[in-house]
Order: structure tokens, then C-alpha cells, then sequence
């Protein structure tokens, strides 16, 4: 069963990175027609106009 996404706490960064370990050749081959026919986008949240979010540095 796939968890809910957690609602960002607004003090930390909402933005993730991950550091990737594979060649551009390795990601490449990973992704074959099965594989990008099941994939599935992930929904972007952006934060509402005039929330202060944006506004934060």
C-alpha cells in the first residue's frame, strides 16, 4: 500500500535532491519501454499565490 505524501512542514526546504550514483548510460538503460509505459508523473505542488512561501530567502 502507497503512503500519502506528508504536507511539507513550512520551515524546512520543500525541494528534495538526490545525489545519483549511475552514468547517464546506466539511467538510460534502466528506463525501457515497459518500464516508461507504467511510469507515472508525480504531482507538483506549488505553493498558493500570496502563501509566502516564495518569499522566504
Amino acid at each position: 500500500m502507497q503512503q500519502s505524501p506528508k504536507a511539507p512542514d513550512p520551515k524546512e526546504d520543500p525541494v528534495s535532491h538526490v545525489d545519483l550514483t549511475q552514468s547517464p548510460e546506466e539511467v538510460l538503460e534502466y528506463w525501457t519501454e515497459e518500464r516508461m509505459a507504467a511510469a507515472k508523473p508525480r504531482e507538483i505542488q506549488l505553493p498558493e499565490p500570496g502563501s509566502g512561501q516564495d518569499d522566504q530567502d
